[in-house]
């Protein structure tokens, strides 16, 4: 008798055990729905604003490597793409295109430093139709903080020795640094990162300006669509490893 009563005991607690568990499983479910969809209300709601700070942000480093008096076009919806390993990896990069009144002044084009002391530095290097350099700024690194981090204008402004620079050829000499011989300036104890900017640089130059009139005819892969060059203007996250006695 007392075992039978024992067992409906247990019985009746396992039920009200299963009850409540099923209880809290669909609260915690309503809860993670409910978190979902303010997520997604959220991002509905901010979009339009940070699509519009990330042109912003597009168009003040064009301009800040192009001159805005030289184009008189919406030179962040004028753009066409390429891929090349001169450009420092086989993924597609964009080239902004700044026309005075239809004529092409000058092409931003996004590119790589695959050699850098911590990996990638992303770059945009604005090449006049002359061959000479118009302007250049990095987007992101993992450079060292101190040592290799002077290739961002915030730093020093070694980024601004490339204004104004002609490549004669592709084996000019004179782009290197100047451990190497070269015209550009090294960091002190950083020479791997200003020496692999050059580098990338140089190839961007050289690869716009062999390739510059079948460029030109390419369509335009701007006009409207978003933008892809905010994401490397963001700041890298990871944290970077020590750059001394990297000569």
């Amino acid at each position: 008798m007392n075992d039978h009563i024992k067992t409906e005991d247990e019985n009746t607690s396992k039920g009200a055990g299963s009850i409540a568990i099923t209880q809290n499983s669909k609260i915690l479910a309503a809860f993670a729905i409910a978190c979902t969809l303010i997520v997604g209300l959220v991002n509905e709601l901010t979009k339009d604003k940070i699509k519009a700070q990330e042109q912003l942000q597009l168009q003040n480093t064009l301009h800040s490597i192009i001159s805005p008096e030289r184009y008189n076009n919406n030179i962040t919806y004028d753009c066409i793409e390429m891929s090349s390993a001169q450009l420092g990896s086989t993924d597609i990069q964009r080239g902004y295109v700044a026309r005075f009144d239809g004529k092409v002044q000058a092409v931003a084009i996004t590119t790589i430093a695959p050699d850098g002391y911590n990996g990638n530095i992303n770059l945009i290097v604005a090449v006049n139709m002359d061959a000479s350099v118009s302007g250049v700024r990095v987007l992101s690194h993992q450079e060292t903080p101190g040592l290799g981090d002077k290739i961002e204008l915030r730093k020093s402004d070694w980024i601004t020795s490339f204004s104004g620079k002609s490549l004669l050829s592709e084996s000019d000499s004179r782009w290197a640094v100047a451990k190497d011989n070269g015209m550009f300036d090294q960091f002190t104890g950083a020479t791997i990162t200003p020496r692999a900017v050059v580098k990338a640089v140089k190839n961007t130059v050289h690869y716009f300006n062999t390739n510059k009139e079948s460029l030109l005819t390419r369509p335009n892969a701007c006009n409207g669509t978003e933008e892809i060059l905010s994401e490397k203007i963001s700041d890298e996250k990871s944290t970077p490893q020590q750059e001394t006695n990297n000569d």
